[in-house]
């Protein structure tokens, strides 16, 4: 049964399209909770023989899976200690409405992102920012997807900031023999961040109001009126900055830096064992298990070569900036559904052979590819911040649509007109 094609696709090929487009629609159409949706999406491509049962549960491997399963224990200790109000009341100040309070957000996050992972900045600072949120009188939603977005567009300033920028600059060092500066991506990424700064500010109305639970509300309220710091609110702090740090500089990985962090609040007393085993949030890690488990089926069954077979069949690879605007724009669609870092590792390949065919120099292809994998804020499953703020903000599947298409339509014309000013072709 697996050998039948139909219409040039294979029987596996179909049941990954039928999953894909069975969840967005019931996500989309339905209150159906999105660790339901996409742990059936397991169930039918391991079922079906789609997949293997160990395929089916790769995500649960990824280095993204499991940096965000340990962040949540660092929390735990930032949580309980009272630190997150501490940062709440001290750092992120008193902003007069929204659009100072999206300024206030998104930059800081941004240049942290830069040299933090920035899963890693997210899944730290959801709950701070749900609790700004409500010390502000305002829908935490009103500020979780700026946050999303804020650390994808930081995370691309630097090539250490996201790792489908380490993967295709990979691939231009293997291939030229150069390694790529790590501020390679920086002058088009400052463009796009800045540039989201202004549309989300102007269309901030746009982002919706979905109420947390009034008893978690309460509960917010009540922990921010009675925050007394002790010494281990501020060693809770310290420990997480150590994190960020040695994880910016390269000392050690982050899921390393990680559980050294958890084993260290658990030992000083910052949480209980308890305490942190019951802050993983196991919703999250199954949404992201199901988005890659959709990623390695889309690679599997070749539905991933099928688009990209013809991808320059229109442009006749003659023409190096409609090569160029093909590529970001294939890149930017594909990278809603599957990894941005699965989308690097498919397109780069693809950059660097289209740039060498065409006789120009390889470097912007490379570059506008950086932005354009990450340029997925249209759904909740293309990248894990949006994934961590979709949960965090008891959002919709289709919240981020509105916002998002706007995003990565105006990113894509920048990327590729400033591209072509610092990386001429």
């Amino acid at each position: 049964m697996h050998d039948i094609v139909f219409l040039g696709l294979s029987f596996d090929a179909w049941i990954t399209l039928l999953s894909i487009v069975g969840v967005f629609l019931t996500l989309l159409f339905t209150k159906t909770k999105a660790h339901v949706a996409f742990f059936c999406v397991i169930a039918l491509l391991s079922v079906t023989g789609v997949l293997t049962i160990e395929e089916a549960f790769l995500g649960f491997d990824t280095s993204s899976i499991i940096t965000v399963g340990l962040l949540f224990l660092v929390v735990s200790g930032i949580r309980h200690t009272g630190a997150l109000e501490w940062m709440v009341s001290h750092l992120m100040g008193q902003p007069k409405n929204h659009a100072s309070a999206i300024v206030r957000l998104m930059l800081p996050v941004g240049v942290l992102s830069s040299f933090m992972s920035n899963t890693g900045t997210t899944a730290l600072f959801k709950d701070v920012i749900k609790m700004w949120a409500n010390k502000l009188g305002m829908a935490p939603s009103k500020l979780l997807i700026p946050l999303g977005y804020a650390a994808s567009l930081g995370g691309l300033l630097t090539l250490i900031g996201t790792p489908p920028n380490l993967i295709i600059a990979g691939i231009y060092a293997s291939n030229s023999g150069n390694t790529m500066n790590t501020f390679a991506p920086f002058p088009v990424a400052i463009c796009c961040l800045l540039a989201s700064m202004i549309v989300v500010i102007l269309l901030r109305n746009w982002l919706p109001t979905r109420e947390a639970p009034v008893s978690e509300m309460e509960s917010d309220a009540k922990a921010l009126s009675s925050v007394k710091p002790t010494p281990r609110t501020y060693l809770s702090l310290v420990i997480m900055m150590l994190v960020l740090a040695l994880s910016a500089f390269n000392v050690l990985s982050l899921p390393t830096c990680c559980i050294l962090a958890a084993i260290v609040m658990i030992l000083t007393k910052c949480c209980t064992s308890e305490q942190a085993v019951k802050e993983v949030d196991w919703e999250i890690l199954i949404v992201f298990v199901g988005s890659v488990s959709i990623g390695t089926a889309i690679h599997k069954t070749g539905i991933d070569e099928m688009i990209l077979k013809d991808i320059f069949a229109y442009t006749g690879m003659t023409h190096p900036l409609l090569v160029l605007v093909m590529l970001s724009v294939t890149a930017a669609i594909t990278t809603e559904f599957i990894s941005d870092t699965a989308c690097a590792a498919m397109f780069s390949p693809i950059a660097w052979e289209a740039a060498t065919t065409l006789g120009v120099d390889p470097m912007p292809f490379m570059i506008a590819l950086m932005m354009a994998v990450s340029n997925n804020y249209a759904t909740p499953i293309a990248t894990p911040p949006n994934t961590l703020v979709y949960v965090a903000g008891g959002y919709r599947f289709g919240d981020f649509a509105r916002l998002g298409l706007i995003l990565k339509l105006i990113n894509l014309i920048i990327t590729i007109s400033v591209v072509q000013l610092f990386y001429p072709m």
